[in-house]
């Protein structure tokens, strides 16, 4: 079989050495980037030369989107296309749990991961979280349960993709230039559940209106009283096999309240114990760059939440605070396309907002009704100086931006650590400063 890689990053390399393993396909490799001086790998200009070719098969990596010019030939060329996420599926000998949603996936994906491995099972967490799926199904056969995250982007380009047990945690508007819409964004989504069988189930926001066909749906909802698991800002209640409670958990807000409800009803689908359950969710810390606390500084928190990268999680964020009138909201980055006017119903009520980076001017046009105006920094440092200077003792500043992190950072969790860097920093030179 003449197989196309295209693209060289970790879900294509992952690719490439499953291939050449078994060694039994022609493959040739694509890049945007610079490749290595190797036969049929073609990179920079190079990567050009995959429209004129034709292949049996195309795995694509999750990088590149359905509008790329390879794709479209592929199309037209009636080339079977998968992604990664589909290679890697073939090849699994092990149950998946897939993650799916706009946000909380990872930490949900870390949740399941550990009550797993506390009651004594063998797990291990792949997809955007961890390892390719593909190199974490060469030691599936060990293992009981692959539990991967799953990104809509991985799951445009499915077929046979089946996982146990799908959780559709929540879907918001993100990533509207690589799908081209909203609806075509959810439709993706959505194709996690498209073949569920019998044998597996189905785990789903209750409170979202979408449509989904799946024979075995398990859901939590913050008004429906039949769900299997019913959520409020601070509590978890199960109804499902078992029945138990969960409360005061070091994770804050709601949006974390449905990720261990979703953690919860797959794990007990799995039949594990309510006890270990309940003892890994009141344990688990805030996973880096997710409403992670900094430092305090003359009676003013920091909290770092570079993983918000959309209109929906910052509102998930700023709610998950009681006191809104204490809290300064550094917002910014590169704008995805949701207006922040979508979220005046919550800047109206904080004490000031901050904006930073390469959109500032734009998503300050967006604001540009609220009042008090907000404040433009070019930069995190400048943003977190703005912002402590608004804030008082007793306030939170909550780094959540909203906006991907592309203008001046390789990705969020760099955009993170520069936050808490800059935090730091200014606490110990404001800690050595003399007082008068």
């Amino acid at each position: 079989m003449k197989i196309a890689i295209l693209g060289f990053g970790k879900s294509g390399r992952s690719v490439l050495n499953a291939l050449l393993e078994k060694n039994q396909d022609e493959v040739f490799v694509f890049d945007d980037s610079k490749l290595p001086d190797e036969p049929n790998f073609f990179g920079g200009e190079n990567a050009k030369l995959f429209l004129e070719m034709d292949f049996d098969l195309v795995v694509v990596s999750p990088g590149i989107p359905k509008h790329h010019p390879y794709i479209k030939y592929a199309k037209e060329k009636n080339m079977t296309i998968i992604s990664e996420l589909e290679f890697g599926f073939r090849l699994a000998k092990c149950k998946i749990i897939a993650i799916t949603g706009t946000n909380g996936k990872s930490t949900t994906v870390k949740l399941i991961d550990n009550i797993l491995k506390k009651a004594g099972k063998k797990a291990l967490m792949c997809g955007n979280y961890g390892l390719p799926l593909t190199k974490a199904a060469k030691v599936s056969h060990l293992l009981d349960y692959l539990v991967t995250e799953v990104s809509s982007f991985q799951l445009e380009f499915i077929d046979t993709f089946k996982p146990y047990i799908a959780i559709i945690l929540n879907i918001s508007q993100d990533h509207l230039s690589w799908h081209g819409s909203f609806e075509k964004y959810k439709k993706a989504k959505l194709k996690i559940a498209k073949n569920l069988t019998n044998e597996d189930y189905l785990i789903r926001n209750l409170d979202e209106n979408y449509t989904v066909a799946a024979p075995n749906v398990i859901g939590f909802s913050t008004v429906r009283e039949n769900a299997q698991s019913k959520i409020t800002q601070k509590k978890v209640t199960i109804n499902f096999r078992e029945h138990f409670e969960i409360e005061n958990t070091k994770l804050i807000g709601i949006h974390n309240m449905q990720n261990i409800a979703a953690a919860s009803l797959a794990c007990l689908i799995c039949n594990m114990p309510k006890d270990t359950i309940k003892e890994v969710v009141m344990n688990q810390e805030t996973l880096p760059h997710r409403l992670e606390y900094v430092c305090e500084i003359e009676g003013v928190k920091f909290y770092n939440d570079s993983k918000s990268t959309n209109i929906d999680s910052v509102r998930k964020a700023i709610e998950s605070f009681e006191n809104k009138q204490n809290i300064v909201v550094i917002l910014g980055g590169k704008h995805k396309g949701e207006s922040y006017a979508n979220l005046m119903d919550l800047l109206t009520q904080v004490t000031g907002v901050v904006i930073f980076g390469e959109d500032r001017g734009k998503i300050l046009s967006e604001l540009h009704k609220l009042k008090p105006i907000p404040l433009p920094a070019i930069n995190v440092k400048g943003a977190c100086l703005a912002a402590f200077h608004i804030a008082k003792p007793g306030d939170i500043v909550l780094f959540s931006p909203g906006g991907s992190s592309f203008d001046q950072f390789k990705n969020f969790e760099e955009r993170g650590e520069a936050f808490r860097a800059e935090c730091l920093a200014f606490k110990e030179e404001y800690d050595k400063a003399p007082r008068l």
